[in-house]
């Protein structure tokens, strides 16, 4: 297997589990508030098990999302997915930066520390990485800023 197929590997990793997934989940949530009315969701059976904070904060939210217009849902869409690559990208930045401080979390790919193989990145760093692997992987488009 090839360096670029081996990297490749992870990146599709990653950006599936730190970002595609999360966006699905997000995603549906916001679709299933947008299918029924707030009438037919408030008839829906309740769970009498189902903690009742939760519940509450799972109506507010599907309140929340049946009152969003298209603008307000587009941006809404633009914020969630820039939250979530902010976040990869710091938890990989920490990865990379913190072992030159040596005091941080550590990643292993393969048997190989990734702190070893940052030169073989297209990008030489592994949260620059990140963005190319979001160009080439990711369901949702590019990186949002």
């Amino acid at each position: 297997m090839s360096v670029k197929e081996n990297y490749n590997k992870l990146g599709k990793i990653l950006v599936k589990k730190l970002r595609d997934e999360n966006y699905s989940n997000y995603i549906e949530n916001i679709n299933n508030a947008k299918s029924i009315t707030r009438e037919e969701y408030y008839k829906t059976p309740r769970n009498p098990n189902y903690d009742k904070e939760f519940q509450k904060i799972e109506d507010e939210r599907f309140d929340f999302f049946c009152s969003l217009n298209d603008k307000q849902k587009e941006q809404l869409d633009k914020l969630i997915l820039k939250m979530l690559d902010e976040v990869a990208f710091n938890i990989l930045r920490e990865i990379e930066e913190g072992h030159i401080m040596e005091d941080s979390i550590s990643l292993t790919y393969n048997g190989k520390n990734i702190d070893e193989v940052y030169n073989e990145f297209l990008s030489g760093t592994f949260f620059g990485e990140y963005f190319l692997w979001i160009e080439s992987f990711s369901k949702y488009g590019k990186f949002q800023y």
